[in-house]
């Protein structure tokens, strides 16, 4: 019971290893059982004892053979021959065991090398198996594809039916990705980087597409040719399809964002277009009235008891002209009506006035000449971007200056707001909470722009939209 629990102990701290290419890429898949199997009994070298018993049975024959042909040839006495084969025996016998020696100790390396080399296969064969890729090992100098058990689990492809070469991969490459991914993968080869990846299409057993993560490391001479190349394939089907949901699901929150805010600007000009045409023109008409009747009253002789009446209607009168200017402001907060008939330039010049007379910070904005001629959107993003940030400003920055630009750039139109507050940290810009600064990324985005807020050493916050020239939101919805 020891021996076996030592011996899966030892199985379970295997670390994987890469053995020596064989012939094939790959030999037949052994018994896994093998690598706890109890060690096998220790046997004579026999080839060690083979190979110097012929070294010495050869030697001997050579000495006795060549010492009766000299004695025959000179005519020497048999009593110094023997002696001459006694002295070569000795010789064989000596030479025999050195030789014995040597043969045992190199034999003993081989053995060694050889039963090394077998553990690293057994290695590399178990966590093959116990892997839930498909290992895959590649030989670039025949060509030859030795695949795992994975091919079948994860794409239903017998391992014995799969062709040993590399044309069985790239033929069932999705023909969108084959070009790309083949490419790739013969330029990491011939070139000097020793990992590979990629993400692609593979065709299954039953003809569907799987999603593959493929990895792949490079095994090099000393002069950097590529000898062996062994990877791994992951199906990420599932984690793709969650991904494309996911991703659909973002689109379809960010569209009804859009659409919201799209109907929120909508329903801000008709009610601000009703307040200021309908409301303020009553509230006009009121105060006509109301300046006739003071009139009336002021110019006719009328008893002294009528003074409380003509003052109450004076206060009335201003009252009224509050109101207008009231209803003006709200009109005006809900959807500037400078920005539909004046423009961007005039709009903003007049939010800055309005935001500089508010808070007491100095607020500078520098226009183009002429002004970039924008569509209805592009010019409701950049204005309510603007307003956005002099309310953060206003809120947080404890700003004293805001420097404001407005140009085009590259084909694009640059808006950028810094000022000399405490600056902005990286976290209050990732905070999910900061809707106003998300507002501000989601309303460029849908114009196919994009919002970056950043703080300014050693003081302040800049915030710099960018939108292309010709922006609306018609490519959004084009990806719904």
């Amino acid at each position: 019971m020891e021996k076996d629990a030592s011996c899966h102990r030892g199985r379970d701290a295997l670390a994987f290893g890469l053995p020596p290419m064989p012939d094939s890429p790959m030999p037949p898949t052994t018994n896994p059982a093998a690598a706890c199997a109890p060690p096998a009994p220790r046997r004579l070298p026999v080839a060690e004892i083979v190979i110097t018993l012929v070294y010495m049975t050869l030697g001997a024959a050579w000495v006795i053979g060549t010492d009766v042909i000299a004695c025959r040839l000179m005519n020497e006495p048999p009593q110094s021959r023997w002696l001459q084969t006694l002295k070569g025996l000795n010789f064989v016998v000596t030479t025999g065991i050195l030789y014995y020696l040597i043969l045992r100790r190199s034999f003993h390396r081989r053995r060694r090398a050889e039963e090394k080399a077998r553990v690293e296969q057994e290695r590399f064969e178990l966590a093959a198996r116990a892997a839930t890729d498909t290992i895959w090992d590649l030989d670039v100098a025949t060509g030859r594809l030795w695949w795992s058990d994975g091919i079948e689990k994860l794409f239903g492809y017998p391992v014995g039916e799969v062709p040993p070469t590399l044309d069985f991969w790239t033929d069932r490459l999705h023909q969108d990705d084959r070009e790309r991914v083949s490419a790739g993968f013969h330029r990491a080869i011939e070139g000097t980087t020793t990992y590979w990846t990629e993400d692609y299409r593979f065709r299954c057993h039953d003809g569907r597409f799987a999603f593959v993560h493929d990895r792949a490391f490079m095994i090099r001479d000393r002069t950097g040719r590529a000898l062996r190349v062994v990877g791994g394939m992951s199906d990420i089907t599932a984690r793709k399809e969650a991904e494309r949901r996911l991703e659909r699901s973002q689109r379809q929150l960010r569209a009804l964002s859009a659409r919201l805010e799209k109907s929120r600007e909508e329903e801000r000009t008709r009610i601000a277009r009703e307040i200021h045409d309908e409301l303020g023109q009553l509230l006009t008409a009121l105060k006509m009235d109301l300046r006739w009747i003071e009139r009336k009253l002021a110019d006719a002789d009328h008893s002294p008891a009528l003074n409380p009446v003509l003052d109450k209607l004076v206060e009335t009168t201003e009252l009224a002209d509050a109101t207008l200017a009231a209803v003006q402001k709200i009109s005006g907060e809900l959807r500037p009506g400078v920005l539909d008939h004046l423009g961007l330039a005039a709009a903003l010049t007049h939010e800055a006035a309005r935001f500089q007379e508010r808070t007491g910070v100095t607020c500078t904005v520098s226009l183009p000449e002429p002004t970039p001629e924008l569509s209805r959107d592009s010019m409701t993003t950049v204005f309510r971007i603007f307003q956005e940030a002099l309310t953060n400003i206003t809120r947080h920055a404890e700003a004293t200056e805001v420097r404001c630009e407005l140009r085009e750039d590259g084909g694009e139109i640059l808006l950028r707001i810094e000022d000399n507050g405490r600056g902005i940290s990286p976290t209050a810009v990732d905070d999910p909470k900061s809707l106003g600064l998300l507002g501000m990324q989601e309303r460029a985005g849908v114009l196919g722009g994009a919002v970056r807020i950043e703080p300014v050493p050693p003081r302040g916050t800049r915030v710099t939209l960018r939108l292309p020239r010709g922006a609306d939101d018609s490519g959004f919805w084009s990806h719904l």
